[in-house]
């Protein structure tokens, strides 16, 4: 029997297997797919030696974190007034004496009376009350003290009776501004020195006067 040399495919006609084109074979198909898996697969061990390198410290030392926690600042200590603005209590010692306010008037003696006057001011030594130890007597360089008389103050010489150390004794108690004082009768308690507008000086039921002490120039 001769062998015929087969024709033309006609349209329409299936050849091969099961209706599979043949026209590309199983082999082409194969390397790509194990391509694919096979990067697939670098990719993962190599994310998974990067993180076992990382975990183990590898790369570059970040420094540790500094501490957060700040040092309390160290808080500067008061700084005390100058002395140029502290106001000087009253205390025993030698002392001028001027009302609030008005620093350039001064007690000062116009005979034998206390009044207040820019000119002339009175030095008082400042000692412990003649009658109350807890209050205070002022003198004069002359000797004589500063005493009420006829609720009008005036300077005498003592004359070392009760009525005279009572009489020359004024207890303080806070003025009306930081640092002055009012000076309360130790024998007349409800009475205070009071600066009257005359600039004579009286034991009044009054507020009183408010007055600084400054240190003799």
């Amino acid at each position: 029997m001769t062998e015929q040399a087969p024709g033309p495919r006609q349209p329409g006609t299936v050849y091969g297997r099961g209706g599979v084109d043949v026209g590309k074979s199983a082999p082409d198909r194969l390397p790509r797919a194990m391509t694919v898996g096979v990067g697939v697969g670098v990719i993962a061990v190599l994310g998974l030696g990067y993180a076992a390198w990382s975990s183990t410290g590898g790369g570059e030392e970040k420094p540790a974190a500094a501490a957060t926690t700040t040092a309390p600042a160290a808080t500067a200590p008061a700084t005390p007034e100058s002395t140029a603005t502290v106001k000087p209590q009253l205390a025993t010692g030698s002392w001028l004496l001027s009302p609030l306010g008005d620093e350039d008037t001064y007690l000062t003696v116009n005979s034998d009376y206390a009044k207040m006057s820019p000119a002339d001011p009175a030095t008082l030594t400042v000692s412990a009350g003649l009658a109350d130890d807890t209050c205070f007597s002022f003198q004069l360089e002359d000797g004589r003290y500063l005493r009420h008389f006829d609720y009008r103050l005036r300077f005498d010489a003592s004359d070392d009776s009760d009525l005279f150390r009572a009489d020359a004794t004024f207890c303080q108690e806070a003025g009306t501004d930081v640092g002055t004082v009012r000076l309360r009768s130790k024998n007349y308690p409800e009475y205070v020195v009071h600066r009257r507008d005359d600039e004579s000086l009286y034991i009044d039921k009054d507020s009183g006067t408010s007055f600084m002490v400054q240190v003799p120039s």
